[in-house]
C-alpha cells in the first residue's frame, strides 16, 4: 500500500512538471497537439499508479517521449509557418462587418446558438453590436464591438494619459523586498520613515506596499477596517525612479 502511495506521488510530480514544461497555455487555451499531449500524460500516469505490478518506468519513459515530441513540434512550428498551420489550423472570421458568415460557421461545426453563447461570454449582449468575430486556432472566440458600442477611450476624448507599468511590490506580508528597493532607488531607512508618517511602526505591520505609476504609492496594513493609503509621490518624502534616496 505504501508503495502505491509513493508511486502516485512520483508520477503526480512528473505529470505536473511535464504540463509546466509545455507552457502556461497548457493550463487554459490549448492547441490541438497540446490537448492530445495533456490527455496522454494523464493516461500514461494513471496506469502505473493503479497497478503496482506495472514498472514505474513504463509511465516515466512515455511521458518523457511525449515531452520530446511536444518540443519537436513546437520548434518545427516556429521554423515553418506552413507546418504550424497544418498542426494548429488557422483562425477564421465568423462575423465580418456585422454579418454572420454562415459557410464559415458550418465549416467549423458551430450553430448560431453556439455563436451567440460565445459572444455573450465576451461581454456583448447583442450580436448587432458586433463588428468582427474571429474563431482562434485554440477554439476561443475573439469579439470586436462596433465603434459605437465599444467603451469610450482616452483617444476618443483626445487625451494623452501617461503609460502605466506593472506595480513594484516593496513590502508583502510584512517583509521588505530588497530587489524592489534596488529597482526603485529607495533606501530602507527612508521607506521606514515614510511608514512612520503613515502611522505604521515598521514594515511588519504592512500587508502590502507597492509603487504604482503614475507616481503613486499604495500601502495597506493588516487591519481591514483601516482604509489603505494612496498617496502621490510628490506628497511623500520618497522620490522614486532615479530620484534621491
Amino acid at each position: 500500500m505504501l508503495t502505491i502511495f509513493f508511486r502516485a506521488v512520483i508520477l503526480y510530480g512528473i505529470s505536473i512538471w511535464a504540463i509546466r514544461m509545455m507552457g502556461k497555455r497548457q493550463i487554459g487555451q490549448l492547441q490541438p497537439y497540446e490537448l492530445v499531449a495533456a490527455l496522454l500524460v494523464a493516461d500514461l500516469a494513471a496506469g502505473p499508479i493503479a497497478g503496482s505490478e506495472t514498472p514505474l518506468l513504463y509511465g516515466i519513459i512515455p511521458i518523457a517521449a511525449l515531452m520530446l515530441m511536444h518540443s519537436f513540434i513546437s520548434i518545427l512550428g516556429l521554423k515553418f509557418p506552413a507546418f504550424r498551420r497544418f498542426v494548429n489550423g488557422s483562425s477564421c472570421i465568423l462575423i465580418e462587418n456585422g454579418c454572420i458568415r454562415y459557410k464559415e460557421l458550418s465549416r467549423v461545426c458551430l450553430t448560431v446558438s453556439d455563436l451567440l453563447e460565445d459572444i455573450r461570454e465576451n461581454g456583448v449582449l447583442s450580436i448587432s453590436d458586433v463588428q468582427t468575430a474571429v474563431l482562434e486556432t485554440n477554439g476561443t472566440l475573439s469579439v470586436f464591438p462596433r465603434a459605437l458600442a465599444r467603451p469610450l477611450t482616452p483617444k476618443d476624448m483626445q487625451l494623452s494619459p501617461e503609460e502605466e507599468t506593472l506595480s513594484v511590490i516593496l513590502i508583502a506580508d510584512g517583509k521588505v523586498r530588497d530587489d524592489a528597493l534596488t529597482q526603485t532607488g529607495i533606501s530602507l531607512p527612508r521607506l521606514r520613515k515614510q511608514l512612520n508618517q503613515w502611522h505604521f511602526r515598521d514594515e511588519t505591520q504592512v500587508l502590502l506596499c507597492c509603487y504604482d505609476t503614475p507616481d503613486r504609492i499604495f500601502v495597506q496594513g493588516y487591519d481591514a477596517a483601516v482604509q489603505p493609503v494612496r498617496a502621490l509621490i510628490g506628497d511623500t518624502c520618497i522620490t522614486l525612479r532615479g530620484g534621491q534616496k
